[in-house]
């Protein structure tokens, strides 16, 4: 996985697997926590399809 699409749960994996201690496994971690902080805290893409499509209804609404 590259940083942009790594999350915690692979993050674990991979300390799990090498240690919390491996240098591998520090960037997993502190790339997860970047990720989760740039994306408000959620991966789910229909989340954010559904916040676009109620922009569009709205915006409809306000050309009748």
């Amino acid at each position: 996985m590259s940083p942009a699409k790594m999350d915690e749960k692979a993050a674990e994996r991979i300390a799990k697997a090498r240690g919390k201690n491996d240098p591998f496994a520090k960037r997993a971690d502190m790339a997860a926590r970047n990720n989760k902080d740039n994306t408000g805290g959620t991966s789910d893409a229909s989340s954010r399809r559904g916040d676009s499509s109620n922009s569009q209804s709205k915006i409809k609404e306000e050309k009748k």
